[in-house]
């Protein structure tokens, strides 16, 4: 039998627990006029908690454990919650299963509410009754519910595994990033990291030829060292429209203590490739790809008032929670 994937999220769900995602991440520059774009704010605080945690733990000492890329992509994802897709539509999920159709949200709602309501009728009849039976089989009735640890999209050429998601199964996905980290050898890998990027795009852009697709890319403080981070820079603004293939891109630097494990920052130098840009970006691209009575959520935040009339009725993937 196959052994369930670790989960490796699981340390980061008490910081998402408590982080808001009911406020708008959109403002509007001061003094500016209504007719004027909203900037995408993203919240650095979260982003640093996050990653703090895989590199206290050591795990990036050792690139290979994909702890740092794994709250990466914690990160984003909740980002897109914060711009307006409910908890259930974006993949991973901050919860267990990280990855459900979310359609399915209402029926797990359904069985945990069965199973504290259970709990609590045991509780109240103490030892005179124990439905271990019943309590079996709802449980039975939540494991097959079919939940995954990764999202793992069917491209043109193979199956890609890719790392934050918002996708409905009756249009596909709209959403796909994928999240990287390197933290030595920067120089080396360039043009490998170049063709799986562009590999991974086409594969990806070919069947979904309307989804919004970004790249993160990750590094540490080192990189300012022999031309690396302006190789890199160049590499991730060529990635991006209207050169590139992906909707956004975004080039990060951490800082840590080697000793202590202490993560002292995380900075986005470069301005072209920022985090505001990549989220405007990405939710732009979006939105331009998809008609207005969809999304509708993810443009009344970035609207901050409703249109005179409201929005016109339709279907959308911001599914109550």
């Amino acid at each position: 039998m196959t052994q369930p994937k670790p989960d490796v999220l699981a340390d980061l769900d008490h910081i998402l627990a408590e982080a808001d995602t009911l406020a708008s991440p959109w403002r509007r520059p001061q003094d500016a006029d209504e007719d004027s774009d909203h900037w995408y704010v993203p919240d650095y605080q979260i982003l640093h908690d996050l990653l703090a945690i895989p590199v206290g733990q050591g795990a990036a000492q050792s690139q290979q454990s994909g702890r740092v890329a794994k709250s990466l992509d914690a990160y984003i994802a909740h980002e897109l919650r914060r711009a307006g897709f409910s908890e259930s539509a974006v993949f991973p999920r901050p919860f267990q299963p990280r990855v459900l159709a979310p359609e399915f949200r209402a029926v797990e709602q359904n069985v945990q509410t069965v199973l504290k309501e259970l709990a609590d009728f045991e509780s109240a009849a103490g030892a005179r009754l124990k439905p271990a039976s019943l309590r079996a089989a709802i449980a039975r009735l939540a494991r097959s519910m079919p939940g995954s640890s990764d999202t793992s999209i069917l491209g043109r050429f193979y199956v890609k595994q890719v790392d934050v998601v918002v996708s409905d199964w009756r249009r596909g996905p709209d959403i796909l990033v994928s999240g990287k980290t390197q933290f030595s050898s920067y120089l080396n890998n360039k043009n490998n990291r170049y063709e799986e990027a562009i590999g991974e795009a086409h594969n990806l852009r070919d069947r979904y030829p309307m989804a919004a697709m970004g790249y993160a890319y990750i590094v540490r403080d080192n990189v300012f060292e022999g031309g690396a981070f302006e190789l890199l820079r160049d590499l991730l603004v060529r990635l991006r429209k209207p050169d590139g293939p992906f909707d956004a891109t975004v080039l990060l630097v951490a800082g840590w203590d080697d000793v202590t494990l202490t993560l002292a920052r995380v900075e986005d130098p470069a301005p072209t490739l920022a985090l505001p840009r990549f989220f405007e970006d990405l939710l732009n691209a979006l939105m331009t790809y998809t008609p207005v009575d969809i999304h509708r959520g993810v443009r009344a935040r970035k609207q901050g008032d409703a249109p005179p009339d409201g929005f016109p009725p339709g279907e959308d993937t911001v599914l109550a929670d």
